[in-house]
């Protein structure tokens, strides 16, 4: 399961968003528009998009940190590895959490407020 996993989903995934821009792109030429949303509804907007963008951006910082830096360098500082994944963990679920909140109240947003809906 672990070459399918890291070797073929990766290039499938990639592939599908390839292929799903261009088709989208090709057939529905008029269904993206640059109208913008916020016109509409601003007040849950502006507490759930810097809550997903803050922590997608944290997700993905904490990703980069975490494939970047070598071991040395934490064993360097005197940080345990119990303690770095301790510090992982937290912060991880925390910017996760802040993810999924965010997302969830801009589906909600967009699925219950009827111009937002219709624009989107």
């Amino acid at each position: 399961m672990g070459p399918v996993f890291w070797d073929v989903i990766p290039y499938v995934t990639l592939a599908v968003v390839a292929v799903g821009t261009w088709w989208r792109y090709r057939y529905d030429k008029f269904g993206w528009t640059t109208r913008s949303s916020q016109l509409y509804e601003s007040r849950l907007l502006r507490i759930a998009s810097p809550m997903f963008h803050f922590g997608i951006l944290v997700v993905i910082v904490g990703h980069v940190i975490g494939l970047v830096i070598p071991e040395s360098w934490t064993h360097a500082l005197g940080l345990s590895e119990h303690a770095y994944h301790l510090q992982a963990v937290v912060l991880g679920s925390i910017a996760g959490l802040s993810t999924l909140i965010g997302i969830g109240l801009l589906i909600y947003r967009r699925r219950t407020t009827g111009p937002v809906f219709l624009a989107t």
